[in-house]
């Protein structure tokens, strides 16, 4: 005989109405069966979009990266890069939602939070930069793997992966010890802290920013914790350092981000770019309606 309810398995991921749920996006060095492809959501959380809710997509400086791509004559095809990214997270999520609730995860439901996404209009400078920075890196590492015509299993392409996992640990490192963060509010930009240390531990801080929500053209407050950001970056590098020290997984050829159109000369992206900086996120919709 079992307790009443003991079994009893949830039907929706517990989620608040007034969290932004910033996500951003960045070059994992390592695949699964899963993620095929390792353009990685992070952080890798899944309740807003099992519940159909609005996430904020973080931009990098596109401006930015332009200047780069010139320099370095290789372009991102941002659509291909973000879709990838989105098409692993709304993955992830499936297998996720499935394990929790034994249900599955509908296909009106991950449209709904693709499109309550798109109405979400805001800035946040400091993670905009941030994920920048990671775009920026990534770019210099693959530049230097593809002059040297490197491959996954030379001892040069491992030191160099070690490099940058270095410089991305060692900055999101100096970000959180900071304890700083520039946001927007009111066309002000303001500094505010990540964090309450007390007793040798850290009490991340909700910080709240103004929304204009293009659906009815008005504007609210939502909030989010840009130190679990920063703490989930960190984690990730720190444990991908290790898995390369430890030689324990078998590294992506980063070649292959080549092969899957993510990456291509300047000439070949240009006019793809220019359609994405019109649309942006708008212009995966019938990719993910297809797909799903």
């Amino acid at each position: 005989m079992t307790a009443k309810g003991f079994f009893n398995t949830p039907t929706r991921l517990k989620s608040y109405t007034n969290d932004l749920a910033p996500i951003g996006f960045y070059f994992d060095i390592f695949n699964t069966n899963l993620f095929k492809i390792p353009i990685m959501p992070i952080p890798m959380r899944i309740d807003k979009l099992t519940n159909g809710e609005t996430t904020y997509f973080i931009p990098p400086n596109y401006n930015q990266l332009n200047e780069l791509f010139e320099k370095l004559d290789i372009v991102i095809d941002f659509k291909n890069f973000f879709l990838t990214g989105i098409i692993n997270l709304i993955n992830y999520a499936k297998e996720k939602y499935r394990e929790i609730t034994l249900q599955t995860l509908t296909n009106s439901i991950i449209m709904k939070w693709y499109e309550n996404s798109l109405t979400v209009q805001t800035e946040i400078p400091c993670l905009t930069q941030d994920f920048t920075f990671l775009l920026t890196e990534f770019l210099y590492f693959y530049c230097h793997i593809r002059e040297q015509d490197l491959k996954s299993d030379d001892d040069d392409y491992k030191r160099l992966l070690l490099q940058y996992c270095e410089k991305i640990i060692n900055h999101f490192k100096e970000k959180i010890e900071s304890n700083k963060i520039q946001i927007k509010y009111d066309e002000i930009i303001k500094t505010e802290q990540l964090y309450i240390e007390k007793n040798n531990k850290y009490y991340p801080i909700a910080i709240f920013l103004k929304i204009k929500d293009l659906k009815n053209n008005k504007v609210r407050k939502m909030r989010f914790i840009p130190y679990l950001i920063y703490d989930d970056l960190l984690d990730v590098f720190v444990y991908n350092r290790k898995l390369i020290i430890d030689a324990s997984n078998t590294l992506f050829d980063v070649g292959n981000f080549n092969k899957n159109h993510i990456f291509n000369k300047g000439s070949k992206t240009d006019n793809l770019n220019k359609n994405w900086f019109e649309n942006k996120f708008g212009l995966l919709r019938h990719d993910l309606e297809v797909l799903n």
